[in-house]
Order: structure tokens, then C-alpha cells, then sequence
């Protein structure tokens, strides 16, 4: 039974799996439910050495015939931004299967996982060890602590890795890292009448902000930004605010953009914290690494394999660039690697989310294939 064969006759098994996976929460550093789930199927699959590790990773190990040749090391993430523990809601219809988390990142766990299920009914034995993680923490605050965990297990292993992320029309072979800060401003306060003149905590959090987006970022290397992107605090319409909060970051896809947006920020945060009537705390809430220097030709070898094979399954041909996915870890480490999904789709981090069912079975041949080409010897 060929690829193509496989996912003509499991596709309503595929399709099932997605929603099912789907409906269950999997909020970043809570995806417990997910793992157990995963790592279930996986067992009933025959892979009884598949398990879950310290940072909620599933990971299932199948090892080569050349125990000396460099892993390769294939994943996508089971968070999901969205904060629900109660099951999530699926609804097919209009050519569609629709909830938060369906394609960010559910479809491209079940591609692996039904991937997995071919190489199980196949016995095929790949020529180099072959890692599959399903793992943790992948968005927002979850900080790539997965992947940090799936990394540093294999050091000094991984000859490439491959992170299913969103869809097959564009992918990532360029890290842009980040740094984010959690930002508290406290004061005095007091009523808005009776103590006018004291300083208000929301005044000095809008001074600093300014002072953020007057940074010039044009003779910075590469692309760098910065954003303020949640403001909380104060008491009340005739309080003079206490305490602010501000969730702060910035961007590069360059090691150096990161280092001089450092500099800008800490002589902005140490302009505020000599004042003698507000207090400021900074903590550093997120750090994602930049490129690192990784072999060219072994990430276009990558890119142009990948770029082929979404071509001849999908008829698309995908726009790779830069971006912050789990990949930033090891092409911070100087390791070949590569992003790309196997759906179309559209809301990603919305409660519109959704992916064609038109576009699943074409999408998961890509996966497979791009797994399946590394594998020889079958039994």
C-alpha cells in the first residue's frame, strides 16, 4: 500500500481523529490531557515504547539500523493559545471543520500520529533513528519549553529537524526571536480629588510606553519590532492608580537586533526606576534565540526537498520565510531545520479557526512522504 492509497482509505479515520483531538483542551503548560491521549493511540498502535517526559512531551523513539547515523527528529506542538479546560466545541459544515485549535496545531499532530499508524501497519525500519514529539508549550508564554526539553535530550544527535506548524502554502526556515517582559509600575496613589497631584501609576506606564515606541529600529540589522501589548491596573474613574501593568516585547531575526533592543530597553527601565515616586519591577517572561549559523546549503537542500513535495502532492508551492516557531531552537544551535503544515485553512489564534477538509488528504500525503523518504529497509 502506497501513500497515496493510505490516505484515500483512512481518511474518514483522519478526519475523525482531528475533531476528536480537537475537542480536548490543551491550553500551554496544562496539555496533560492531550499526552495521555496521544500517547494511548500511540500504544495501541504497537509503539509501546512511546511516553510522556518532564515537559508533557510525547515522544516516540524509533531507532535506526544505522545507530551512528545523526537523528532526525519530526514534531508539532499539542497546545493551543486559547485559556479552556472544558471541551472544546467542533463543528463540520460548509466544507469545513471549524474550532479554536483545529489547525493551529491539532491537524498537524494527527497527520503525524496517521503517519505513524502507516510506518506501524508497514514495518519499515528507517536507515537513521527517527524521533516523533507531539510536544508541549510551543505558543505564546509556553516559551518553546518543549522543544527546549526534545533538544537538549538529543544534543549533539540531531542531524535535522521537522516542525509541522499551520499550513502547506508557507513555511519557515528563518528564526525571529524575542524577548518579553512582564513590567509593573506601583505608586502612592490616592483619590482623584483629595490627593490630586499624586503621581498615577497609569501616567508613568504611558511615559515609559512612549518611550518605547520612540526607539528607532531602521538602522537595526535585519527586521526588529516591539510592541506593547496588554495594559492592566488602576482601581477606579476616581482613584489615582496604584499599580499597572504592562506585557512588553520585541522582535529580530537577528542575534544582534535582539542585543541593541536590550540596550534601548534597559536605559528606558533605568530612567524610570531612579525616580523616587514609582516603583518599577521588570521580569523577563519569554526568550526565543534568534538565527544562529546554520550550513546553507544543508537548509536549501531542506527547503528546496520540502518545496517539492508539497508541490507534487498538494499543487501548491509554498512561501518559505522567517518566523517564531519551535525550528527557533534549533536553528539557534546551528541545526538544519524546517516549518510547514499540511492544511489550508484560515483564524489561527481565533474562535473562528478553521481548515478545509478539501485540502487534508493532499496535506497529509506531504507529511508522510516527507517522513517516508528518510525510511528504507522494510522487514
Amino acid at each position: 500500500m502506497d501513500i497515496k492509497t493510505f490516505a484515500k482509505e483512512h481518511f474518514e479515520e483522519y478526519k475523525a481523529l482531528i475533531c476528536q483531538l480537537t475537542a480536548i483542551p490543551a491550553p500551554s503548560h496544562h496539555e496533560e490531557r492531550r499526552a495521555a491521549f496521544i500517547c494511548e493511540y500511540l500504544h495501541q498502535l504497537g509503539y509501546g515504547q512511546a511516553f510522556i517526559d518532564d515537559a508533557k512531551n510525547v515522544i516516540c523513539e524509533i531507532k535506526g539500523s544505522d545507530l551512528e547515523a545523526p537523528v532526525h527528529i519530526f514534531m508539532a506542538h499539542t497546545d493551543t493559545v486559547f485559556p479552556d479546560e472544558t471541551e472544546i466545541p467542533v463543528v463540520v459544515e460548509d466544507g469545513c471543520i471549524k474550532a479554536p485549535g483545529v489547525g493551529d496545531d491539532t491537524t498537524n499532530v494527527c497527520a503525524i500520529l496517521m503517519t505513524l499508524k502507516y510506518l506501524s501497519e508497514k514495518q519499515i525500519v528507517p536507515k537513521q533513528t527517527m524521533v516523533f514529539a507531539l510536544n508541549s508549550c510551543e505558543e505564546g508564554l509556553g516559551n518553546l519549553k518543549g522543544c527546549r526539553a526534545l533538544v537538549k535530550q538529543y544534543t549533539g544527535r540531531i542531524g535535522q529537524l521537522v516542525s509541522y506548524d499551520c499550513g502547506y502554502n508557507a513555511g519557515t526556515v528563518w528564526a525571529v526571536g524575542s524577548r518579553r517582559y512582564e513590567i509593573r509600575i506601583r505608586t502612592t496613589g490616592g483619590h482623584s480629588y483629595a490627593d490630586f497631584g499624586a503621581t498615577n501609576a497609569i501616567a508613568v506606564a504611558a511615559d515609559m510606553i512612549h518611550d518605547f515606541y520612540e526607539i528607532d529600529t531602521n538602522t537595526m540589522p535585519g527586521k526588529t519590532t516591539y510592541n506593547v501589548g496588554l495594559i492592566e491596573g488602576g482601581t477606579s474613574v476616581n482613584t489615582i492608580a496604584q499599580d499597572v501593568k504592562i506585557l512588553y516585547e520585541y522582535r529580530s531575526d537577528r542575534m544582534m537586533g535582539l542585543e541593541l533592543m536590550e540596550r534601548e530597553m534597559s536605559a528606558i527601565i533605568d530612567k524610570y526606576t531612579d525616580r523616587e515616586d514609582a516603583r518599577v519591577d521588570i521580569e523577563m517572561i519569554g526568550d526565543r534565540p534568534s538565527m544562529g549559523q546554520v550550513d546553507k546549503k544543508k537548509m536549501a537542500e531542506l527547503q528546496k526537498r520540502a518545496e517539492g513535495i508539497i508541490f507534487r502532492n498538494t499543487g501548491v508551492m509554498p512561501m518559505f520565510g522567517s518566523g517564531s516557531t519551535d525550528c527557533n531552537i534549533p536553528l539557534s544551535m546551528g541545526i538544519p531545520a524546517i516549518c510547514f503544515g499540511v492544511y489550508l485553512g484560515g483564524g489561527q489564534h481565533t474562535r473562528e479557526e478553521y481548515v478545509r477538509i478539501d485540502s487534508l488528504e493532499t496535506g497529509l500525503c506531504a507529511a508522510m512522504e516527507m517522513i517516508c523518504e528518510d525510511m528504507t529497509n522494510p522487514l
